[in-house]
């Protein structure tokens, strides 16, 4: 690299004449400061894997780009940063950084360790390994540099060396426009490869619970037509998309080919395939257009503005900008997960508890992971980076439970929705569509095997009356109770239903005409006994009954056919007006 000039057109400038007293007054400085500064010597094989933040002494450039020289002279001569934690932050659009540590191979042999950068966003990183003053290797890689022209062929800039007896001075130069988060990792080889399984596991485990809640829903959905279930699979699986991108496992495969911010670009575009699909799916599931209606409007602007405010940034090539944005939006998302759950508790919706305390607990991890890589208050180390993936993952397990919970309670909703589309609500009875679709499969195999059937409709004697010297409610009671002695007076197997007004029905399967005449005498002397106490009068009850079956009356089995239903249904409909023009309260048979 070579350095930058800013000196004026004709040479004058104060630094000029101050840079000797600064150099002075910087090594002393810088000695009167290095016992305390100075980074630890990393002792290997002793040191066998781990972040370096606190190994590492580090300065920014100032003004301009500086060569490695000057680099070499500025850590020798003046007072440095010292890292503190597994990390060193810094925030966003930060000036270049250089870091130095020291590893001490203490044996008599070469030792081959790793060394990553384990942020895949970083643009430009450059390594050199200084042995007695000499520069022995340089690395260049960063996502600036297309997948195989890096270091190795990996998902964070990282390489291997042999590292010989002695001490070798690291130097790195770092510089991007996204978030200066440095966590260097150093390991050997060995437990390099150890940790890659292990994180592989991990990762799989996490994905692959992720994907299979995605798939599960995509399938509810496609099946039951409910927004939230596909908003809750693009949820999911905007997340995984958006987590292989920043942790680097997707530019495996896109990489810098593209340019040298795409992968910036990308990763702050994915935030919005989770982020707007998770406020959609959140306001659907809890419906909060119908109690919070300015907070539905608040959440469909954000989903709406914020991610247009980033392609304006894309449009006019201001990363910074629709980076900020992303944060903003990354933050929305957090705090707005919160308020609809809140609002959904106060209008006591269904799941608004769990929902809260998965959007609380989602919300922590990634404001952890947030305030971590943009290198405000959180250390940046495998904790907090992978917090976000372990938070989400429990949220996502606690909104599909709430899904499967909802799923359930739409099919018992659907089940007593298909009851009562079948039920008289006062009578509980069967209605017509009822009783049809019960014994149109029973009459069916009736016919088919040749087997006795007879049909009972019975007809409540001077019900009108009932309705107009006693009124409706009466008239409720009475169809109860005629309702509640033909269910006492029927056999197991038997089929009732109301078949409009005061009538009901009655159907026998394995029962002939002679039977059936007895079954349905049973059911009258139930009614005739049927005493309903008024604080006027005692009302006393008795119906009418028509009967129409095989054997005996105008059907044999053995001729029975598909349209043999609705003509013994007629038959009965006939024998009953019989039975009212004889004087009621008695059994006809019609043929």
């Amino acid at each position: 690299m070579n350095g930058i000039s800013n000196n004026n057109k004709n040479g004058f400038t104060i630094e000029k004449y101050l840079a000797p007293l600064l150099l002075v007054f910087s090594t002393l400085l810088g000695v009167f400061f290095s016992s305390d500064s100075s980074a630890e010597t990393i002792a290997i094989p002793q040191f066998t894997q781990g972040h370096l933040g606190k190994y590492t002494e580090y300065f920014r450039e100032s003004d301009r780009e500086i060569t490695l020289t000057e680099a070499r002279e500025h850590f020798n001569t003046v007072p440095l940063s010292k890292g503190s934690s597994h990390s060193i932050s810094l925030g966003i659009d930060v000036a270049p950084v250089w870091m130095t540590f020291t590893v001490d191979n203490t044996t008599d042999m070469t030792e081959f360790y790793r060394l990553s950068l384990e942020t895949p966003w970083i643009d430009y990183i450059d390594t050199w390994l200084i042995k007695d003053g000499e520069v022995i290797n340089h690395f260049a890689g960063g996502d600036a540099y297309a997948f195989e022209k890096r270091p190795m062929q990996y998902r964070f800039y990282a390489f291997e060396h042999e590292y010989p007896p002695g001490q070798t001075q690291v130097i790195i130069r770092v510089e991007t426009k996204g978030p200066m988060a440095l966590p260097v990792y150093f390991s050997s080889v060995k437990a390099a490869i150890s940790r890659d399984i292990s994180s592989g596991y991990q990762f799989g485990a996490l994905y692959g619970i992720m994907i299979a809640l995605a798939l599960y829903n995509l399938v509810l959905f496609v099946f039951i037509r409910q927004a939230e279930y596909g908003l809750y699979c693009l949820y999911l699986l905007g997340f995984v998309l958006n987590s292989l991108s920043y942790t680097g496992q997707l530019h495996t495969i896109i990489t810098a080919d593209y340019g040298v911010y795409f992968q910036d670009w990308l990763d702050i575009f994915l935030m919005i395939t989770y982020s707007v699909t998770g406020l959609l799916f959140a306001r659907t599931l809890l419906k909060t257009k119908e109690y919070a209606p300015k907070l539905d409007r608040l959440v469909l602007r954000i989903a709406l503005y914020i991610p247009l405010g980033m392609l304006t940034g894309f449009v006019f090539d201001q990363l910074i900008f629709s980076a900020i944005l992303s944060f903003l939006l990354n933050s929305s998302f957090v705090f707005l997960f919160i308020i609809l759950g809140i609002k959904a508790l106060q209008a006591k919706k269904p799941f608004a508890v769990l929902f809260i305390l998965s959007s609380v607990t989602a919300a922590l991890c990634i404001a952890i992971s947030t305030l971590a890589v943009a290198g405000f208050l959180v250390p940046y180390n495998d904790y907090t980076f992978k917090a976000i993936e372990f938070g989400m993952a429990f949220e996502a397990i606690l909104l599909a439970s709430i899904l499967a919970r909802q799923f359930r309670v739409a099919q018992i909703d659907k089940r007593i929705a298909e009851k009562y589309a079948r039920t008289d609500p006062l009578t509980e009875l069967n209605n017509r569509r009822g009783f049809k679709e019960l014994t149109q499969p029973i009459f069916e195999h009736i016919v088919a095997n040749q087997r006795e059937v007879t049909i009972v409709i019975i007809d409540i004697d001077n019900f009108k009356n009932v309705n107009d010297i006693y009124g409706h409610s009466m008239g409720d009671i009475v169809l109860k109770s005629v309702a509640d002695a033909i269910t006492d007076s029927c056999r197991q197997g038997d089929i009732s239903a109301r078949w409009g007004g005061e009538e009901f029905i009655v159907f026998l399967a394995e029962t002939s005409e002679a039977q059936g005449l007895m079954q349905a005498e049973k059911i009258r002397r139930k009614i005739e006994a049927i005493k309903i106490d008024d604080i006027h009068t005692q009302l006393s009850l008795t119906a009418s009954f028509g009967i129409s079956g095989t054997v005996n009356g105008c059907f044999n089995q053995a001729t029975l056919d598909a349209q043999s239903m609705d003509n013994m249904l007629r038959n009965a409909d006939k024998a009953l007006y019989i039975a009212k023009q004889n004087g009621k309260n008695q059994v006809k048979i019609f043929c």
